[in-house]
């Protein structure tokens, strides 16, 4: 059984989960399964993302396999992942992470990405595809004689950056009428009420966040709801629930359109 040696791997991390996640996997573009077909290599999913492997005796042959990049597709099987990430392309468009633009890390991994997460200079034209086709969240270019050419098997990261939005409470029926405020308790972000109608027309005090905030699946957000009391601020929810995924929509602050999540509390 011949010896394999790995040619390079590559990783995809997530703001929104805090770094590396799973559910997501890698195929290969036509002419890039061609290739690897021809060079005998493997794709393996492994816990830090995907290794590429190729037989120890072709070692030598890899640059000379072919000079057209490799590409491939990632796809994410959540189906709430758009809703949670910052670049949303338009029809026609796909993010593209390309090793061309690697930067070196501390770590010696190569991020395909100038800036800290991939931004909207990753919006390229989507490869042709048939009607009805699944769209990738991402495609990665990597140039392979940039891999084969490395001391060691280089390692690229791909990290998506989380949608934000300003958080919208809407605090029901009884807590409408009562001298209300909402605490950061790590002093960050301050809410303001702008009373209207909560779900289904019903009266609410209504409280916006002055900035927008990223999302998180384990969001880190401490905001306790609180009454104005003769002695001092009572306590009323100890920590408010925070904003999900999926739950987001536009709407006038301040006079201009942005996306908020709305937070509906009974207490």
């Amino acid at each position: 059984m011949s010896a394999y040696r790995e040619w390079f791997r590559f990783d995809v991390e997530h703001a929104y989960h805090g770094g590396r996640f799973g559910g997501w996997r890698a195929l290969p573009d036509e002419p890039t399964g061609r290739l690897l077909k021809r060079a005998g290599a493997l794709m393996r999913q492994v816990d830090d993302g995907v290794v590429v492997l190729v037989p120890e005796r072709d070692w030598d042959l890899l640059p000379a396999q072919d000079d057209a990049d490799l590409v491939f597709e990632v796809r994410v099987d959540d189906p709430l992942f758009g809703t949670y990430t910052f670049l949303q392309p338009e029809r026609g468009q796909a993010l593209l992470a390309d090793s061309r633009q690697a930067v070196r890390e501390p770590s010696g991994a190569w991020r395909l990405h100038a800036g800290e997460l991939l931004g909207e200079e990753a919006l390229a034209p989507d490869l042709p595809r048939q009607p009805g086709a699944p769209r990738p969240a991402l495609l990665l270019r990597i140039a392979p004689q940039d891999a084969a050419e490395s001391n060691s098997a280089p390692r690229y990261v791909v990290r998506l950056g989380a949608a934000a939005s300003h958080w919208k409470y809407y605090l029901m029926d009884g807590l409408a009428e009562r001298a209300l405020s909402i605490v950061d308790l790590d002093d960050e972000v301050e809410f303001r009420r702008v009373d209207g109608a909560g779900l289904d027309g019903r009266k609410a005090a209504v409280f916006v966040s002055d900035r927008a905030l990223a999302l998180r699946a384990r969001s880190a957000r401490r905001f306790q709801l609180r009454e104005q009391a003769a002695f001092g601020d009572k306590v009323l929810v100890k920590r408010l629930p925070v904003a999900c995924a999926g739950i987001r929509r536009k709407a006038e602050v301040d006079g201009h359109a942005v996306l908020v999540s709305e937070i509906f509390v009974n207490y």
